[in-house]
Parts: C-alpha cells; sequence; structure tokens
C-alpha cells in the first residue's frame, strides 16, 4: 500500500488539531485568567527496514503517519491589570484559586473532593446572601475564621494565628449589612508626657470649681516654682526672693521673703507667701478678684487700712512676677472730725489716725468725749507707744492690742491711769467682697472688681460699679502682677457602653509640685456625654508623681463608675511606652490601650499579599474575617479543562493503582506561619489571558501551511496509485 496516503491523512488530522487548538486560543485571547493550550505531535509508529542493508552502521528505519501527543497548559502568567471590582484578585506565582459549586462545599488538601474546581480568574464579587462568588457562580473556597455570626462581626483576633494557617477551606460569605458589634470599656491605660513649661488651658479654666467659679484655695495651694509668668515658667529655684520696705511716718521697714527658705519668712506655695505677707506687713496680698471678664488671674498688692504709705517692691520673684517698683498706697480716704458738722448714725470721723462711726443718735459731739455716740472701729494707723517721746492731751497711742488716750499733759507712762485711758481693744475694719444678696447699710465697705467701695447712699440700684450714686470707689492705686498661669494639659478619650455609644473621659492636669527631685501632678477625671459638655459621673481627684528625669514613680489607679459600670483608669502608661514628663516634649498622649468599640458599618473590603480579607468598619477598626484560599499542584499539565475558565484534578491509572491525580496532590499555598510561599496576591487587580497574540499567529500560519502541505502528499499519493492502476492495463 501507498504509505503516502496514511502520512498525509494524518498529517492533515493532526494540523487540524493544532489549528482548532490555536484558534481557541487566539478566541480567548480576552478571557480573564484564561490558559493556553500548546497542541505537542509525536509520530504515530515507525519500522526498522533491517532488509536494505543490514550490516550498514547507519540505521534504516520509516515512520508512518503523526498524531497528538498532548494539548499542554501553558504555564505563563498572563498580564496584570488594575480594577475596580471590590473583590477582584490577581495571583502572581505558581498557584490556583479554589471555587465550588455549592455553599455547603468543603475542602482540604489531604481529602479534595471532585466538587471543587480550580481557577486563575480572579474576578469575584458578592451575591444577593454576600457569598463570595465569580461570574459562573461558583464560591470563592478559603479559611473562613468564623467571626461572622448572624450578621455581626465578632471580634476575636486571638484565633487569627491558629486558624489562618488551616487547610480547611469553605466557601466565604461577607454579608451586605454586616456591622461590628459594641463592646463597653471596662479598662484605659494612657501613657502621657505632661510638659512642665507648656499651658494648654487659661488658669482662669483650669481653676474652675463645679460651681463656675475659681477655687482660690487650689491656686493657694500651688508650688510657686509650678507657675507661670505669661506662659513661661516662673523658675522660683533661681527667681527666689521678694522683699517688700513700706515707709510710714519717716520710719521705713523691710521684709524679705525667701523661696524654700529657713524660718519665719520661708515659703513654698502661693498661700504661703500671700500669708506671711498678710502677717508681717499688714498689707492686702491676693489673688485679684477681677469680675472684668477677660478671665485673666493676676494677683494685687494694697493698702486696705487706713494708714498711708510708701511700698517699694523689689528682689528677683517680684522682678520676675512683673511688680518690683515704688508706689504710694493711699489709706482709705476718711475725713478728721468736724465740730461743725452734724453727723449721722453710720457715719464716720478720724482723730489722730483712729477711725470712729457714730452709734447713737446724730449730732455733733467729739468721738474722744462721747464714748456712748461714738465707736472705735479702725485704730490701723495710730502711732505705736514710744517710751522716750512726748504726748500731747487727746493724743492716742497703740500698745500690745490697746489704744490708749492721753488726758492729761503730764508725761508718764501708760501704767498711770491719771493720764492714759484704755480705749479699748485694737480694731481694724474688715472688708468682705460684694454679695449682690445682701443688704448693705449706709457706710458699708466691699470689694468689687478689685476696688474698695462705700456706701454713701442708703439704696441700691446694682452692684458698686453700676451703681455710683449710692456707691463710691475709696482707693485705685495697687500693686499688679503679670498674667499668671501653671502647667496643665486635658485629654479627652473616648469610650463606649455597652450599647456602642460613645462616651468621653476628660482629664484635666495641674502641675502642683514642681522641686528639685519630684514633679507632682494633679488630676481630676471624669465622664462626659458624648459631646463633652455634661458631666455624667462623679469627678475622681488623683495624682501623678515624676522623678527629677521626668520618669513616672507612682500613678493613682482610679475607678471611674457610671450607669452601675465601672470604667479602671490608669495613667502609668501603656502597652509599651510609659508616661513621662519631659520639657522638650508636647504635652500629648504618647498612646493609649483600652477595650470597648462602638457600632460599625461595614465601610471596606481590602485583601493584602498573603490573602488576608481585612474588613474596615465606620469605627475605626480593621479585622481579618479570613483568606482567599490558595493551592498548587507538582503538575499542572495533569488538570483538566472543565470550561467556564476551570480546571479540576482528573484520575489515571499507573502501575497498576487506579485513581491517581495526574496533578499530584493539591498543595496548600501557605506554610505554618501562614505565609503564602509560591507567590503573592494582588487586590483589585486582574489577571488577563496568557495567549501571546504574536505566537499565536504564528502557529496559525505554520499549522495552515503543515495541513496545506499534508493534503498536497495526500493527492500525490492518490496520484501515484493512479498511475499504479494504469500500468497494469
Amino acid at each position: 500500500m501507498n504509505s503516502t496516503l496514511l502520512n498525509g491523512y494524518s498529517g492533515i488530522k493532526t494540523h487540524q488539531f493544532g489549528i482548532d487548538s490555536i484558534s481557541n486560543n487566539i478566541a480567548n485571547i480576552n478571557t480573564t485568567g484564561y490558559r493556553a493550550n500548546n497542541p505537542e505531535f509525536k509520530s504515530l509508529f515507525s519500522n526498522a527496514l533491517t532488509s536494505t542493508n543490514p550490516n550498514s552502521p547507519v540505521s534504516s528505519d520509516i515512520n508512518y503517519g503523526s498524531s497528538v501527543a498532548s494539548n499542554a497548559i501553558s504555564n505563563l502568567s498572563g498580564n496584570y491589570h488594575e480594577s475596580d471590582g471590590e473583590l477582584n484578585v490577581a495571583y502572581i506565582g505558581k498557584g490556583w484559586f479554589v471555587v465550588g459549586n455549592n455553599e455547603n462545599n468543603n475542602f482540604n488538601v489531604e481529602e479534595p473532593n471532585s466538587n471543587t474546581f480550580f481557577t486563575r480568574d480572579g474576578s469575584f464579587s458578592r451575591d444577593a446572601e454576600g457569598y463570595i462568588v465569580n461570574s459562573s457562580g461558583h464560591y470563592m473556597m478559603g479559611v473562613d475564621l468564623g467571626k461572622i455570626q448572624n450578621g455581626v462581626f465578632v471580634s476575636n483576633k486571638e484565633i487569627d494565628t491558629e486558624l489562618l494557617p488551616s487547610g480547611d477551606l469553605k466557601p466565604l460569605m461577607i454579608p451586605q449589612n454586616l456591622h461590628y458589634g459594641p463592646t463597653q470599656t471596662t479598662k484605659i491605660n494612657i501613657a502621657i508626657n505632661l510638659n512642665p513649661n507648656q499651658s494648654v488651658l487659661p488658669a482662669y479654666e483650669v481653676f474652675l470649681d463645679n460651681n463656675g467659679e475659681i477655687d482660690n484655695e487650689a491656686i493657694l495651694n500651688q508650688d510657686v516654682n509650678s507657675l507661670l509668668v505669661d506662659r513661661e515658667q516662673i523658675n522660683a529655684q533661681a527667681f527666689n526672693d521678694a522683699s517688700i520696705k513700706i515707709t510710714q511716718n519717716n520710719e521705713s521697714k523691710e521684709y524679705v521673703f525667701q523661696y524654700n527658705g529657713d524660718g519665719e519668712n520661708g515659703f513654698k506655695t502661693l498661700g504661703e507667701l500671700i500669708n506671711k505677707i498678710k502677717e508681717q506687713t499688714g498689707l492686702d496680698f491676693d489673688i485679684s478678684k477681677n469680675a472684668s471678664g477677660d478671665k485673666n488671674i493676676t494677683l494685687e498688692l494694697k493698702n486696705n487700712s487706713f494708714a498711708s504709705m510708701d511700698v517699694q517692691l523689689g528682689g528677683k520673684l517680684f522682678d520676675r512676677l512683673g511688680m518690683s517698683g515704688s508706689k504710694e498706697l493711699d489709706s482709705l480716704k476718711i475725713k478728721d472730725f468736724d465740730i461743725s458738722k452734724n453727723y449721722l448714725i453710720g457715719d464716720y470721723a478720724k482723730i489722730d489716725g483712729a477711725i470712729f462711726q457714730r452709734i447713737n443718735a446724730s449730732g455733733s459731739s467729739n468721738p474722744l468725749e462721747d464714748g456712748e455716740s461714738w465707736i472705735l472701729v479702725d485704730s490701723s494707723a495710730i502711732q505705736p507707744y514710744n517710751a522716750e517721746s512726748s504726748y500731747d492731751i487727746n493724743s492716742l497711742v497703740k500698745n500690745d492690742g490697746k489704744v490708749y488716750q492721753k488726758i492729761s499733759e503730764v508725761d508718764s507712762s501708760l501704767d498711770d491711769t491719771t493720764s492714759w485711758v484704755d480705749l479699748g481693744d485694737a480694731r481694724q475694719i474688715e472688708i468682705t467682697q460684694y454679695d449682690e444678696n445682701n443688704e448693705y447699710a449706709r457706710n458699708s465697705f466691699v470689694y468689687f472688681n478689685d476696688l474698695v467701695y462705700m456706701k454713701i447712699g442708703d439704696s441700691s440700684n446694682g452692684n458698686p460699679q453700676d451703681d455710683m450714686i449710692n456707691w463710691q470707689p475709696i482707693n485705685n492705686e495697687k500693686f499688679l502682677s503679670s498674667n499668671i498661669g501653671v502647667a496643665n494639659y486635658k485629654t479627652t478619650t473616648e469610650i463606649f457602653d455597652e450599647n456602642g455609644e460613645k462616651q468621653l473621659i476628660i482629664s484635666k492636669f495641674t502641675l502642683e509640685d514642681n522641686s528639685n527631685d519630684t514633679k507632682v501632678w494633679n488630676v481630676k477625671t471624669a465622664i462626659y456625654d458624648r459631646d463633652g459638655k455634661n458631666m455624667i459621673s462623679d469627678e475622681i481627684s488623683s495624682k501623678i508623681t515624676f522623678d527629677k528625669d521626668g520618669k513616672v514613680i507612682q500613678g493613682d489607679d482610679i475607678e471611674l463608675r457610671v450607669n452601675d459600670r465601672n470604667i479602671t483608669y490608669s495613667l502609668n502608661g501603656s502597652e509599651g511606652r510609659e508616661s513621662t514628663s519631659f520639657s522638650y516634649i508636647d504635652s500629648s498622649i504618647l498612646g493609649e490601650t483600652k477595650d470597648g468599640v462602638q457600632k460599625g458599618e461595614l465601610s471596606d473590603i481590602s485583601i493584602d499579599d498573603n490573602g488576608f480579607i481585612n474588613l474596615a468598619f465606620s469605627n475605626g477598626i480593621t479585622e481579618t474575617m479570613g483568606r482567599v484560599g490558595i493551592v498548587a499542584f507538582v503538575n499542572d499539565q495533569g488538570l483538566q479543562k472543565k470550561g467556564g475558565n476551570l480546571f479540576e484534578m482528573s484520575l489515571i491509572n499507573r502501575d497498576g493503582e487506579e485513581g491517581i491525580p495526574a496533578s499530584g496532590n493539591p498543595i496548600l499555598g501557605w506554610d505554618e506561619a501562614g505565609k503564602l510561599r509560591f507567590g503573592q496576591i494582588l487586590h483589585k487587580y486582574l489577571e488577563s489571558s496568557n495567549v501571546n497574540p504574536a505566537d499565536a499567529m504564528t502557529n496559525l500560519i505554520i499549522f495552515q501551511r503543515g495541513y496545506a502541505m499534508n493534503a498536497k502528499a495526500f493527492t500525490t499519493g492518490d496520484d501515484l496509485i493512479k498511475e499504479a492502476i494504469n500500468l497494469k492495463r
């Protein structure tokens, strides 16, 4: 028989198969994740021609025809391009996505089942139930951490390390209405830096009490070294002395007070300094009672007695406070007694520095002669008794807390009752702060807005500043400091109740003690509503102490309670950070560790390089819910195309053993630590077909020519047979 016909016929069939395979590749050139086929041929059979020359060193044989050897899968990667799909993924490297044909599928590399398929097409999306599926409705298989329960995401990060390396795959589902389940806050640990030179809040706000009034006691308890002057640290360690020189009746006396000094003139707190100045000088040194609304806190020194004096302030501390200088501090201006004036009940008169008030019936009698109609109310301007001096009749002196009047012209000691009469105890008019709820009689004295006022009328139409008909200012001259403040800071931390509703923990920090060895901060902490306006718990006071290097020594852990719920609150530090008091770092929260989150709606889905599916919620929480399933095979050529861009495992018989996977058993795509070991995943990318257009067109032409040549060989063989038949004729 003419073998040309067989060769030509087999060549036609083989090249037709090649053309069919290449044309199929071209048809799928834009199919996502398509894997091209490479047709491969082999000779059909051969025959050795031993009769031609059996002793020749060159073998003589002949092949008969060709057939298809395989239609191998191309393992080349396609191109990768960005995609807008929420769950579109591409895989770079050796391996396949795993998909199943129903929602109850389970897959394990140790026991693969026939309902599971493999693909490089990562164009996934969610169906109506939230399952992640491809365009054919096949379910993405992966590791599900089980955190989604009845449409609620329940946080449990502790299981991630254990379950993410697992080889048990199941269909993945992310419901559209998924939300993060709220949990209440029970514990907060905060690491904070408190800068001893920094003021965040104005002093006025720092020292407000719960009634909105200035807490003078809190200011007086402040270590002077903790104060700020015009927002700069006062540094009382260096600016440590304050001197007051008082000149009165041509006599001068100087008082010096020392910060951290020993003895009766030593002081540390502002209150100690104020009290010592009042006790020793008689001057009124205090916090300025400013009601003008500018909300600044200052110190003032003034003369509220009835004795005029020249006052000079010096020393480094008064310099730092902006109070140094000299002033004449006028007395409260009370006119001298006038024998021609008719005095009404309540009127004042001054004799030799003593102030008397009319208490009984109007008249013009002399206070020194009419003890029933007049009473001594202030003796602060009376001169002390001097045994070396000579006194005129009716002179007044003070001695050992008593006031005496000279009643004779004979010079003698105070023990001589024929020359001196005891008028009673030395006294000073007490001036109180104006209170709008009080009724004030004529000639009353009050403080208002840093000034002393005297009631001159019988009625009242408002406060002394507004009612100038019934009130008049008595004195204005005083020493006033620069604005003072204190190092402070304020923190706001979000917490959540059992329903996930936001509340705020607000802490206010005030530097109380700024000595060489320690820094002590007062802390006031309370829970407020979500807007931070209304306090909904008791305010708790605590302290936090730092050493000289700014490292925390001790901080009080406190328990905050609201609506039968306890919250443990610590300022010592958070995970990995300790609280500090460094002057070279702004006051700030360095870190916080807390439990409790508010309810959050699903806002975003992301997939990282290892295929971890991370869900982001509107409450700021991002957590892993599972991972994309990836498997690899030793022999990808053993996979069988199923259509729809899917591959499945095919079984072969080998060495008498049936049902052996041609591809080999699947291999899990990640290691024991959960990291992908054969490649990586790209989120919001897709892999195009791996068909090479140039190669495809070239191969198509080659196979077409091969087909034509084999057709020519077939017709040639046919012609030869015809010639042989004609020879017989």
